[in-house]
């Protein structure tokens, strides 16, 4: 399934979005997977159908879902297999008529204008004009399907956003241009670190100012399904990244997941609200945090996790420890250096305060807590216990190693995921 987040992120309310891919790649059966995810969301869509009929579209919702799942939804999905009919006077009406929230063209260049034109360009710069007013007369999401050009180096062309077929970069200004890229369809195949291939791992990319981001998706060959990546999510100590060497270890022992593992923020509001969003987007299916980011992991409710060493009073090693210090290590937007100031460690203080609120049964049942016998920094234990039941000790200190990732936490980490 996809997300709700990753939906609102990705087919913005008002705008046209472009979902580009190759022939075969897997256009119709996203789309699929995207009005089932809408409907279970209690969300409307209209699926304009310019390839296949409704009977032969059913039958591809079948193989995504079964029959009982199906019935429970299919009267939020709106097939329309008209395509004789498909031009935005004809889609206006279906929209005031079922009012939906979302609405879908498979695919744009099977479409005609509302003044249709011999001139193929010009009759497709017309049609995304249409739809563009389409979206924001009507206020809701448009998203068309739509073929790639061919390229010479299949890889590196999808990482720009000017290979939608017949449209140039002029044409597609403010719209919002996403493509699927999956590996394998071309024969460049991904490995995980045990040397396995990973079949049906895809990218998602989203071209913002010119500039690609990718989320991961997993499609599957039987069902044709598209889902959110199976993730976990790891958050770091204080000074540190989202580069750490615990994040490569993470990665090396868990191959069948991707690690999402975020550079931090200095202020402590703005890294809780930037995990809070990964966490809607991605629905991480255990998180690890360490030290500090242990205590951040424990405020986010609703997730299995692994609190190790958690600092859960940072402010206070903070107040010891006021100037300019380094990151350990690399940071996304380079930065070197942070400062600790009083203010910093107040502004700590009162995320601190109330980060033991509104704990669920499902928290205390899905929380744990590594202590390491040997850490002489932080002493969580006592604190912790108050609020929790399950936890565990190693011998160890403060810092994760490979070893204790290895034969302590990822073995725990799979234990958690398979109650």
């Amino acid at each position: 399934m996809l997300t709700e987040k990753f939906i609102e992120k990705s087919f913005p309310k008002g705008k046209l979005t472009l979902v580009g891919g190759r022939p075969a790649i897997g256009k119709t059966s996203f789309a699929i997977s995207l009005t089932i995810s809408l409907a279970k969301q209690s969300k409307k869509c209209i699926y304009f159908s310019a390839e296949l009929q409704e009977q032969q579209l059913a039958k591809r919702y079948k193989l995504q879902i079964d029959i009982e799942e199906y019935n429970g939804i299919v009267s939020n999905i709106i097939v329309d297999d008209r395509w004789e009919k498909f031009n935005t006077i004809y889609m206006r009406k279906q929209i005031e008529h079922y009012q939906p929230d979302y609405i879908i063209v498979d695919y744009i260049q099977l479409m005609t204008s509302d003044n249709p034109s011999s001139d193929r360009n010009a009759e497709m710069q017309a049609i995304v004009r249409e739809l563009k007013s389409l979206a924001k007369d009507c206020n809701i999401a448009v998203i068309g399907l739509s073929q790639l050009n061919r390229c010479q180096n299949e890889a590196s062309c999808f990482l720009t956003p000017n290979n939608f077929r017949e449209l140039s970069l002029n044409d597609l200004e403010d719209i919002n241009l996403t493509c699927i890229y999956r590996g394998d369809y071309f024969r460049i195949y991904e490995y995980d670190t045990n040397g396995e291939v990973i079949y049906g791992k895809t990218k998602f990319i989203t071209y913002h100012d010119n500039s690609p981001e990718i989320i991961y998706l997993l499609w599957n060959h039987e069902t044709t399904e598209f889902s959110m990546l199976p993730s976990v999510m790891y958050i770091h100590g204080l000074s540190s990244s989202g580069a750490s060497s615990t994040v490569g270890y993470l990665r090396k022992l868990l191959p069948q997941y991707e690690v999402l593992s975020p550079d931090l923020p200095i202020q402590p509001q703005e890294a809780l609200t930037i995990l809070t969003e990964l966490c809607e987007l991605y629905k991480p299916e255990f998180i690890i945090g360490s030290s500090m980011g242990g205590m951040f992991a424990q405020q986010l409710r609703g997730y299995k996790k692994i609190l190790v060493n958690p600092a859960f009073h940072v402010s206070e090693f903070m107040r010891t420890q006021l100037g300019v210090h380094d990151f350990l290590n690399p940071r996304k937007n380079g930065e070197t250096q942070y400062e600790i100031t009083s203010e910093l460690c107040d502004n700590y203080q009162a995320i601190e305060a109330n980060q033991f609120a509104d704990i669920t049964a499902y928290d205390i049942k899905n929380t744990y807590a590594l202590f390491g016998s040997q850490d002489t920094l932080v002493h969580g234990y006592d604190e912790y216990i108050n609020y929790y039941r399950n936890v565990m000790w190693f011998e160890g200190g403060h810092r994760l190693n490979f070893e204790i990732i290895k034969k302590i936490v990822v073995p725990l980490a799979k234990m958690i995921i398979e109650k």
